[in-house]
């Protein structure tokens, strides 16, 4: 059952948290902020790294600038939150709800966010690099201009989603699916996309040189102008695809199962 405590109750909260930061631990105490009801709570610049704030209600929480770096968000309620330039860096946001939040330029590297739920999210000009997404939701989220070197998203959604100019650069993207998304620009240069459903996506101008493209799903898909030097395409499936034809197959690595058409 959520807790409820009072705004004098979280000022104190806070409070002795700021004092444990600045002592080393010596003095106050960590935030244990767990199962707490803070409801759209007024949250800018707060200093919460390190925070215990598991399954806390934070739905429409105005968190912009706060400091959340380390802190522990498993299954918290974030739903409509406004996150917008806000800390994250290693933050455990595993099995959190992130529906429609704001979290415009968050630095979120190095997050554990397998599965988090962050459908329809603005995550334009996020730092997710090093960060795990695995199996996470992030259908119709925007994306542009994401940071997500090395980050891992295996098996996770992201269709229908704003991709354009993300830097995916050696990120994990085996089995995702990424059907009917705007990728744009993109850079996927060295990635893994074994085996990703990426038909109907929108590829204009990637760049998918040395890309692990083994039996991924391209039905359908726009790779105008998109670079495939020494891509990795055998068994890939790129029936119907704009922009892809026999000449390209000298620039990829090919096998009889690489499937051009019907």
């Amino acid at each position: 059952m959520p807790i409820t405590l009072s705004p004098a109750q979280v000022r104190e909260i806070l409070a002795r948290h700021q004092a444990w930061i600045a002592s080393n631990g010596t003095t106050g105490a960590r935030a244990d902020l767990a199962g707490a009801n803070l409801n759209r709570a007024e949250l800018q610049n707060a200093a919460l790294q390190h925070a215990d704030m598991r399954e806390a209600i934070l739905s429409g929480a105005q968190l912009r600038d706060a400091d959340l770096s380390g802190a522990n968000l498993q299954r918290a309620r974030l739903l409509q939150a406004n996150l917008r330039d806000a800390n994250l860096e290693g933050a455990d946001l595993s099995g959190a709800f992130l529906q429609n939040a704001i979290l415009t330029r968050a630095n979120m590297k190095g997050v554990q966010a397998s599965p988090a739920d962050l459908e329809l999210a603005d995550l334009s000009g996020v730092n997710m690099e090093d960060a795990n997404f695995e199996e996470a939701k992030l259908v119709g989220c925007n994306l542009r201009g994401a940071k997500c070197k090395n980050a891992n998203f295996y098996r996770a959604n992201l269709s229908e989603t704003i991709l354009v100019k993300v830097d995916f650069e050696n990120a994990i993207l085996r089995t995702t699916d990424i059907r009917k998304s705007d990728l744009t620009d993109a850079n996927l240069k060295g990635a893994n996309l074994q085996s990703a459903k990426l038909q109907e996506a929108d590829l204009v101008k990637v760049d998918l040189r040395q890309a692990n493209l083994q039996r991924a799903h391209m039905q359908k898909t726009d790779l105008y102008k998109a670079q495939f030097d020494n891509a990795d395409m055998r068994g890939a499936d790129v029936r119907d695809a704009i922009g892809f034809s026999q000449k390209h197959l000298d620039l990829v690595r090919w096998d009889e199962k690489t499937k051009l058409r019907d």
